[in-house]
């Protein structure tokens, strides 16, 4: 197993990465919030007596957290993906929580990055929907600035993930091997939309396509109320991907009922209008945001046969999937 990140090894990159200043002193402690990969609360102060609060992230896979490893398929695992989006993507557009030190070493393997420690609350902690309102438009210009660039995309992070018509029928074929082998009752009802689903992901496949998260979930967004407008950080960038932007708007407005819901995809046309992007309408973006949201069902329903998630996480995935499939007439 390779080593854990060290204090002298932290130092270092901190010195080579940043502006070369002195650190008189550094204390590390477990991240209580950790959920699957290794977080450390890490304390800085500079010789020039400036201090600094960072999140360490261990993206070993070998040092995964509880069922983790079980958790995320193994095909997916690539941590050079999220540490080129913040080094090479996200730093130079300004967004997200600023990176300060970084290490992806091949030979022996070492992945790991420090962000700054954003004095934010995570998204679903938040009940008032002006709030996700502003996240869903923040959400439509950061696609808008990245919209139709997935060469330049690629070319500057070749490890993001590409949503592809084969990358959406892949979970068609996990999510279909995963209720075959299910003892829920219900498991072969999906059954005829599975089968009719090529033309959901062709349809998902000619969408036009950004930078996406791909996990935009209200769990790894933290917003800074005290900042006005509110500011917007999206953390754990271990799926993004080039693909439809409409796949992390899929993922923020999963659990809200079909008036917020709305309010929610007025506030993402308007910041698409806003950013300069075209604006799809209401008919079109709704069929489309259905299809993505089924998409998100069946990547739970085939992430990981033998995991199953939290009690505070648990979504009953299958019953949501049905539903989405009646509305898109698969049923």
């Amino acid at each position: 197993m390779t080593a854990a990140p060290s204090d002298a090894e932290l130092v270092t990159a901190l010195r080579s990465q940043g502006d070369n200043r002195d650190v008189a002193e550094l204390r590390r402690a477990p991240y209580r919030y950790a959920t699957s990969a290794p977080l450390e609360e890490v304390s800085v102060r500079f010789a020039d007596g400036e201090e600094l609060g960072l999140i360490l992230k261990d993206l070993a896979r070998e040092r995964l957290l509880g069922d983790a490893p079980a958790a995320k398929p193994e095909f997916l695992y690539e941590p050079r993906r999220e540490i080129e989006t913040y080094r090479r993507i996200l730093a130079p557009a300004g967004i997200g929580p600023r990176l300060f030190a970084s290490v992806a070493d091949a030979d022996p393997p070492r992945h790991w990055l420090a962000i700054e420690k954003v004095p934010g609350v995570e998204l679903w902690q938040i009940g008032e929907l002006e709030v996700w309102e502003r996240v869903a438009g923040w959400l439509a210009a950061f696609h808008a600035s990245f919209h139709g660039r997935g060469a330049e995309l690629l070319a500057l992070n070749p490890h993001l993930l590409e949503h592809s018509e084969s990358w959406y029928g892949s979970w068609r074929e996990r999510a279909s091997a995963a209720l075959r082998a299910s003892a829920d009752p219900r498991a072969g009802e999906l059954g005829p939309a599975l089968e009719r689903y090529g033309d959901v992901a062709a349809a998902l496949a000619a969408m036009p396509t950004t930078l996406i998260h791909g996990e935009l979930y209200p769990a790894n967004v933290l917003v800074v109320r005290e900042a006005r407008p509110p500011d917007v950080r999206p953390v754990d960038w271990e799926m993004a991907a080039v693909g439809p932007g409409l796949v992390d708007l899929a993922a923020l407005v999963e659990g809200w009922g079909a008036i917020e819901r709305d309010r929610l995809v007025a506030a993402y046309r308007a910041g698409l209008a806003a950013g300069g992007a075209p604006v799809p309408d209401g008919d079109s973006l709704g069929a489309d945001l259905l299809r993505c949201r089924l998409h998100l069902a069946l990547q739970w329903l085939g992430w990981a046969p033998d995991w199953r998630p939290p009690a505070e996480h648990a979504h009953d995935w299958l019953d949501k999937a049905l539903s989405l499939a009646r509305e898109l007439d698969l049923l």
